[in-house]
């Protein structure tokens, strides 16, 4: 049974495969080529036409019934599979053109066939002349959702010295009276990271657990420095948001799973940095087997909380679908991928929380 799902998964990607589709280069992108010049270089995503259908893949877990592990090793191994295969000649070229050309950054992912390239705009206009090539974005900046202050709680609240509000709102203290606490279960954030030595947090790292000896990168990420060994925040933005996650013992319980385990990944606001949409596709993928072992899914978060967003500001229109790709990946593996509806008020939602499937 395990073997014929493989190979149906893998009937399914080729068959989504688009090769005679039009090549079109975004058009924020062809600006951005325009302002920097032939001299000067730009971020880009390049997609391949061979895309694994992952409603249908997944629709092939539901109806099979997969167990956890199972599902994970079906869904890495397809979406691998395909990019190692349809990237193996746009990679070479892209290799022969770096001789002559202005190539600084070649990052190629799986999670989507999508290949991230940092080059010339003479570079961007020959690769989207290739057969093999669908589209090709601009790799655009993304923000951290603020979080904002609504004043202290009123004298008379009983949450004092207890559960805050919010907690109380969603009824999370009467799911850890039914013994729901988030014991045994991983979680994770992408954001500006997490402070690892927060007493509300610091016991609770995945990284200090006996399975991850010797393997801190497999619960820390650091997209930007790869300093992948104990967690830091480079704000505090994510520190707060894993305290809305799981923040616990020793101090009050201030998280809605304050008994679970997490990793997390710095990719968000790095200070001056203007992160990039490449830094959460490479995140997504490291959510989806963070120790590169399709076979293992201990290590794999069964939930993943966000708290940033994309703006028109950013280019990006309104639903616009560049995440649902990655995101439905990372679900169809076996995490649930939690989206914050921001603090924008009535300016509305940013991408992809504003996402809406029916």
């Amino acid at each position: 049974m395990k073997n014929t799902l493989r190979l149906s998964a893998l009937s399914i990607a080729v068959l989504s495969a688009t090769a005679f589709a039009e090549v079109k280069i975004d058009s924020n992108l062809a600006q951005q080529m325009i302002t920097v010049g032939s001299k000067g270089t730009v971020s880009t995503l390049v997609y391949l036409n061979d895309q694994v259908d992952i409603k249908e893949l997944s629709d092939s877990i539901t109806q099979a019934n997969m167990r956890f592990q199972d599902r994970h090793q079906l869904v890495v191994e397809t979406l691998q599979s395909i990019a190692a295969v349809s990237q193996q000649d746009i990679l070479s070229e892209i290799e022969s053109l770096q001789q002559n050309e202005s190539i600084i950054t070649i990052n190629p992912y799986w999670i989507s066939n999508v290949i991230r390239i940092d080059a010339s705009p003479s570079v961007i206009n020959h690769l989207a002349k290739r057969n093999d090539v669908l589209h090709i974005y601009l790799n655009y900046p993304i923000e951290l959702v603020a979080p904002i202050s609504t004043g202290p709680v009123g004298e008379g609240s009983s949450s004092r010295g207890g559960p805050e509000q919010g907690l109380i709102a969603i009824r999370a203290d009467e799911a850890w009276n039914m013994g729901y606490t988030g014991e045994g279960v991983l979680v994770a954030t992408l954001d500006t990271g997490v402070e690892g030595s927060h007493e509300a947090l610091a016991s609770r790292w995945a990284g200090l657990r006996p399975e991850y000896a010797g393997h801190p990168e497999w619960a820390f990420l650091d997209p930007y420095t790869n300093n992948n060994s104990f967690p830091f925040d480079s704000g505090s933005h994510g520190t707060h948001t894993m305290g809305t996650v799981c923040g616990g013992a020793p101090g009050n319980s201030v998280g809605v799973a304050p008994n679970a385990h997490w990793i997390t990944s710095a990719g968000i606001d790095r200070g001056s940095i203007a992160e990039t949409v490449a830094d959460s596709i490479q995140t997504f993928q490291w959510f989806l087997d963070p120790d590169g072992n399709s076979l293992t899914s201990w290590d794999v978060p069964r939930v993943c909380s966000n708290s940033w967003g994309l703006t028109s500001g950013h280019g990006y229109p309104d639903c616009d679908e560049t995440f649902w790709t990655y995101l439905d990946a990372l679900e169809a593996g076996g995490c649930v991928v939690l989206f914050s509806a921001g603090n924008e008020g009535s300016s509305g939602l940013r991408r992809p929380g504003d996402r809406a499937t029916d």
